[in-house]
């Protein structure tokens, strides 16, 4: 869990990740200016999880790497003892569910799973996405169709099958980065869950960079992001994706 003045949610998160029961816990608190380290403290001790848990503190640049939160998510990559690693954020309250779908990574040759997360309080685009994500599963008919904030991978598929020099150029969304690259090789699912996303973020800027990174990241079609455009009322998602699209000269 990446962790950057996050003191206010802390205790509604950490809480959820300990019910888990996860072997270990990391923290990365990246340059935090308030006190999320000791209220994550705090919540280990009371938790009765201090021992299992890894406070760790990000401060060195990220050269490589535009957007911050994807270099940090993958220092704590890196530096994991386990086989499985789940990534979640400081605002998100997982369910208990996630732990029950763990185990099923490493068999069937699934690499990774993908949870579900709801916004709270809910959005327009939530209830829209309620109202027409069976029909997407029956259209696509693809396991790992959905939304992938919260997910849980094999890091030996990660480390077995993505592209260094590719992963030095991920400016955003290191989890569809890491879809595309252990999706080669091993199967993904999608879970639905009751994860709770303690903030929701529908603003102009958020859908802008969405856009973007499903040219720079996902090399998504246009009908695709434009569909997703309509259906969700985010004008600046195909907006985002046109910009990045026509800067790299390959506009068809």
């Amino acid at each position: 869990m990446p962790i950057h003045n996050e003191a206010k949610l802390l205790p509604y998160s950490l809480p959820s990740i300990y019910r888990l029961k996860p072997n270990e816990v990391l923290l990365l608190f990246d340059r935090c200016t308030d006190n999320s380290p000791k209220i994550a403290k705090k919540m280990a001790d009371h938790c009765k999880y201090a021992s299992r848990t890894r406070f760790i503190e990000i401060n060195e640049p990220s050269p490589r790497w535009k957007f911050r939160i994807a270099f940090v998510r993958r220092q704590g990559f890196k530096i994991a003892k386990n086989h499985v690693i789940l990534n979640t954020d400081a605002d998100t309250m997982l369910s208990e569910e996630i732990a029950d779908a763990i185990p099923l990574i490493g068999k069937s040759n699934i690499g990774m799973v993908k949870f579900g997360r709801r916004p709270y309080p809910r959005t327009l685009q939530s209830y829209i996405g309620t109202l027409i994500s069976p029909f997407l599963h029956v259209l696509k008919g693809h396991p790992a169709i959905g939304f992938a904030a919260i997910y849980a991978f094999s890091k030996e598929a990660w480390l077995a099958t993505e592209n260094p020099k590719l992963a030095k150029n991920v400016r955003r969304a290191e989890d569809t980065h890491l879809y595309a690259s252990i999706s080669k090789k091993y199967k993904a699912i999608f879970i639905e869950t009751r994860t709770l996303h303690l903030r929701p973020r529908e603003t102009k800027e958020n859908h802008f960079l969405k856009g973007v990174t499903r040219w720079q990241v996902k090399r998504a079609p246009l009908w695709m992001v434009a569909a997703h455009t309509f259906m969700f009322l985010r004008p600046p998602v195909l907006s985002g994706y046109l910009k990045a699209r026509l800067q790299s000269k390959e506009f068809v």
